[in-house]
């Protein structure tokens, strides 16, 4: 069961203060709903959580649409007002890998890996995607940053026709949490002080050593990882010789 007040329930049990918690029984996008929270109020520092049972137009990166069957997953956005000049969206979206990641297996009792840069996998296949979005004000500071992810619950998370190469915690026949136990965990996660994320990241990577297909708009091409750099960019050999990989997308069978 996912609603509001079971949300806040748990996050009282787990000793967090709770933050303001906009929830849709079923909505386009989280991440457009506080996309446009944020730019209606400008002047609000105080970080927001849009949670929905299901959505309509799921956003996954490069635009690509995210399957969000109502009642099947968790369909969440964490709204915050980082204090830093620039925005890093790789780095942001790692660090939410590696914090999504530490949710799910405190009460799932499983091991989560990660795939460069966003999604995370359970038994080969993909279990979750993060989205990372902001805007920059006019001095070159942060405006916002919305932190969106969905994490396929059940079965019927996944539909067919990426059933080959996604995944569910049910699927995987293990503990399955109650969503809103869950969310409550993501969000202590992701809103609670951190300290240095980038080994965690590394040791989670399932890509290291492994042979890719990068993919950029203009082209795709074959390439060898070597390492994540700490900047979170990926350090490959091509047949042009060794380089980073800031942008694009990788594709992997494991």
């Amino acid at each position: 069961m996912l609603g509001k007040k079971k949300i806040e329930k748990e996050l009282k049990k787990l000793g967090v203060s709770v933050p303001e918690i906009i929830y849709y029984d079923l909505t386009d996008s989280t991440n457009t709903r506080a996309r446009e929270y944020a730019r209606a109020t400008p002047d609000s520092k105080k970080p927001v959580v849009f949670i929905a049972d299901g959505q309509t137009a799921g956003r996954g990166r490069r635009g690509r649409s995210f399957f969000s069957e109502r009642g099947a997953g968790i369909y969440i956005s964490i709204l915050t007002y980082p204090k830093e000049r620039g925005f890093d969206a790789t780095r942001a979206t790692a660090e939410a890998a590696v914090l999504l990641s530490r949710a799910i297996e405190s009460l799932c009792h499983c091991e989560i890996s990660i795939k460069w840069v966003n999604d995370l996998y359970l038994g080969g296949k993909k279990l979750a995607g993060i989205l990372t979005e902001g805007e920059m004000d006019k001095e070159g500071k942060i405006a916002y940053q919305v932190v969106g992810m969905g994490i396929n619950i059940y079965k019927n998370a996944i539909s067919d026709e990426i059933s080959t190469v996604a995944t569910s915690l049910e699927s995987e026949k293990i503990r399955t949490p109650d969503r809103s136990e869950l969310a409550a965990h993501i969000i202590r996660e992701l809103l609670s002080p951190h300290g240095e994320l980038f080994t965690e990241y590394k040791e989670r990577s399932v890509i290291i050593g492994k042979t890719v297909t990068v993919m950029k708009p203009s082209e795709s091409y074959t390439a060898r990882v070597l390492d994540i750099n700490p900047d979170y960019s990926l350090k490959i050999v091509t047949e042009s010789g060794v380089e980073s990989l800031f942008t694009g997308e990788v594709s992997l069978k494991i």
